[in-house]
């Protein structure tokens, strides 16, 4: 954001222009980075969608889903049902808001729920890999079959 400059108007009674900041020109200045600041640092807040992108079609069901995105920062949190299924691909819940920053992984972390999860959130992407929290192996839709859990986390967009 370009800084609007005034001429700086001997305000302090020294005497003297130019060569001291004066009080004026110093309010300007402040005010100018305060709403630069404000405008970056405003917590954004809403709801999502998530669904399933493991390409098996599940329709998942959403109790709740929402996000805060304070600058670049995005933390998720959402109450998700999985469907009954056999499905062997790999568990993925996409359409986050926003996209994730590439080469950098966000976290995720179960609130409650079965079987017990973490997982990641994929570098450059819009979506959440759900891994076994004890082996960090890939869950499949089967092994979310019927699971009712909550989860949050947080990533960079860019």
């Amino acid at each position: 954001m370009a800084i609007i400059r005034t001429p700086i108007v001997d305000d302090d009674g020294s005497g003297t222009t130019g060569t001291v900041i004066d009080n004026a020109w110093k309010q300007e200045l402040y005010t100018q980075i305060d709403v630069a600041l404000a405008a970056i640092l405003q917590p954004t807040y809403g709801s999502w969608t998530p669904g399933d992108a493991s390409g098996a079609g599940l329709v998942l069901t959403v109790a709740g889903a929402a996000y805060c995105k304070v600058g670049r920062l995005v933390w998720v949190m959402a109450h998700l049902i999985y469907p009954a299924t056999a499905n062997s691909a790999p568990a993925i819940v996409g359409g986050l808001p926003f996209i994730a920053v590439a080469g950098i992984h966000g976290g995720l972390y179960q609130g409650f729920g079965t079987p017990s999860f973490n997982g990641w959130i994929q570098s450059g992407g819009a979506a959440i890999n759900l891994l076994n929290a004890t082996t960090g192996a890939t869950l499949s839709n089967a092994q979310m079959s019927g699971a009712n859990f909550t989860f949050h986390g947080s990533y960079l967009t860019t």
